[in-house]
């Protein structure tokens, strides 16, 4: 098959957050004029040619430059240390993973397994950026301070190796290391879906225990948005599987009554809404009951308004109470971002082939990222003060980590 390519600035990828452009077969792109791309993460015009374009036609790229007078010297990277060096990169990422998690990515004993959610409770009791309601409690949102980047990832659906994929890739590890991002999983990160075993749950284990630990690690960088599935409720079912009811069973086999107590008190300290100027996420919906911030953050016992924001979808003809563009613009008033401020949700996968959709009910800025697929791994995250899609092929990478040394 035809290779892919991957375009992308050398001076920024190591360093910062930064994106690229993959160019598989057929793919074009054009570099510097009026048709560059809008972008924050590759050279500015003026360090590349008046107008450069780059097809790659059956694995071979080819440059053309226009005018062809510019004169322009192009060298791809040859040397086995420069093509290395990404490489080497990403394993000293799956190596930090790995000891984040304390050794081999294995479900956890149950006595260490309930003194993490222990802990991890206690960081929830107190958790950074969120105001409390009305009972003294961290409210229903999480306001970012502008100045962190955010990386957002959606629905995992107990695919623990796509949220490690995100995780190894690009500078995302290393911002969360220099507290200068935070990582918004968007819920439902339990209860496995697509041509997997619906009634297999050792992998949502897992990927809560993985989750565990980053929140562990990292108490003011990585969040947890509720969602849908995150509940042990016996009405919570996919292709008829009880997966609410099976999840309760699974854990009380596995961890015991005490570790089940401590996973229904995450659940209820969990927040729904999580913003900075920049954006607004949630799990599912904007609601479309117009509530205030402090309605939001008072959520705790609205079950209008949290089933709104868990379980709504857009509105279609034979979902009448389906959120609308309307709602989308009022959720932006309601937490006072700006205008084309991006409304971001998962919940919703509009196809079995994507991961990413920009655009939604074309509705500008209002996209859904839903990262359980099998192929590609997407999420969306800020670079300067724009959201950007970044799609990455899914793989095995927990049989890699367990194979690295201590």
């Amino acid at each position: 098959s035809a290779e892919s390519y991957l375009l992308f600035d050398p001076k920024k990828y190591y360093n910062r957050i930064s994106g690229f452009i993959r160019l598989g077969d057929g793919d074009h792109v054009n570099l510097g004029g009026d048709s560059y791309p809008d972008s924050d993460f590759l050279p500015r015009s003026g360090d590349i040619p008046p107008r450069l374009n780059i097809v790659n036609k059956e694995g071979c790229l080819i440059f053309k430059v226009h005018p062809a007078k510019a004169g322009t010297c192009i060298a791809p990277l040859v040397k086995d240390k420069q093509i290395q060096k990404i490489v080497n990169w990403r394993m000293k990422k799956l190596q930090r993973l790995r000891g984040i998690f304390g050794g081999p990515i294995t479900p956890l004993p149950p006595k260490q397994a309930l003194s993490l959610l222990r802990e991890v409770n206690g960081v929830l009791a107190q958790e950074a950026y969120r105001a409390e309601d009305s009972s003294g409690r961290p409210g229903g949102v999480v306001a970012f301070p502008d100045d962190l980047d955010i990386i957002l990832v959606g629905d995992l659906h107990a695919k623990p190796d796509n949220l490690l994929v995100a995780l190894s890739q690009n500078s995302f590890l290393e911002e969360l290391e220099q507290e200068r991002a935070c990582l918004v999983i968007l819920g439902d990160a339990v209860h496995p879906e697509g041509d997997v075993p619906l009634d297999e749950m050792d992998s949502s284990i897992l990927i809560m225990d993985l989750i565990f630990k980053l929140k562990l690690r990292f108490p003011r960088q990585v969040f947890y948005i509720r969602g849908n599935h995150d509940s042990f409720s016996d009405e919570i079912a996919k292709g008829g599987v009880p997966q609410g009811l099976l999840w309760s069973n699974a854990l009380l086999k596995t961890r015991g009554k005490e570790y089940i107590k401590e996973m229904e008190n995450f659940y209820q300290q969990l927040a729904y809404v999580a913003y900075s100027r920049h954006f607004i996420a949630c799990h599912a919906a904007p609601p479309t009951s117009s509530p205030s911030l402090e309605q939001l953050i008072n959520v705790r016992g609205n079950g209008k308004l949290i089933r709104e924001l868990i379980n709504n979808r857009m509105r279609r003809p034979n979902r009448p109470s389906g959120y609308t563009r309307g709602d989308v613009k009022r959720f932006r008033k309601c937490l006072k971002v700006a205008k084309r401020a991006p409304v971001i949700v998962g919940h919703t996968q509009l196809s079995v082939n994507d991961t990413l959709w920009q655009n939604v009910g074309e509705i500008e800025n209002h996209h859904i990222v839903y990262t359980s697929d099998s192929r590609w791994v997407g999420l969306m995250a800020q670079v300067s003060d724009q959201f950007y899609p970044f799609r990455y092929p899914a793989e095995p990478v927990i049989p890699i980590i367990n194979a690295l040394p201590d």
